[in-house]
């Protein structure tokens, strides 16, 4: 099976991606729609608040404001991981046949994952533009900067990275460049 990573920082157009190659017909497995699903469930739910000590009123806001705390998100990822790669595993053993699959994965080279894919994609998108996705889904200009922080410069993704598609016009724009990576993969 080949595995192709897609990555790239906040708002880069990750998700954008992965509808419309899914469109196309590639299988795909996101981590963000993953984690979404976990947070959904409401015994998911429970489990994962009752490990980081939060209430469910209000858990993403808390998360949130947590993020800033270096043992806090420790916590956070030993909780979400396990979770988010064992339905990871689940949902590739069904797309075992396909060639290839696409597999969302936000901190691909934060958290040293690279290794586990045949082809990787970074997304990338000038600063700017990404703030303005983030602040138009209705999230703050704190929590972007947070996340944008967070995550390894996309100099340094673009040259560790396969291949890089870039996003910086309109959506017709970025499913041209994802066309044009298809035939290069």
């Amino acid at each position: 099976m080949i595995k192709v990573a897609v990555t790239g920082n906040i708002g880069s157009g990750k998700t954008e991606f992965i509808k419309f190659i899914s469109g196309l017909g590639f299988s795909c497995i996101s981590s963000d729609s993953i984690i979404a699903k976990l947070y959904k469930d409401s015994r998911t739910r429970k489990i994962i608040l009752e490990k980081l000590k939060l209430n469910d009123h209000n858990y993403k806001q808390e998360i949130i404001k947590m993020l800033q705390n270096e043992e806090f998100n420790r916590k956070l990822k030993r909780t979400i991981y396990p979770l988010l790669y064992s339905k990871k595993k689940l949902i590739a053993q069904k797309h075992q046949s396909h060639q290839p699959v696409f597999y969302e994965i936000p901190l691909l080279y934060e958290e040293n994952l690279f290794n586990n894919f045949n082809v990787t994609v970074f997304v990338n998108s000038d600063t700017t533009k990404r703030k303005q996705r983030v602040l138009n889904r209705g999230v703050s200009e704190e929590y972007f900067k947070l996340m944008n922080n967070k995550q390894i410069k996309e100099n340094i993704k673009k040259n560790k990275s396969t291949f890089t598609v870039n996003n910086n016009g309109s959506i017709l724009n970025l499913r041209l460049n994802i066309i044009k990576l298809l035939n290069k993969i």
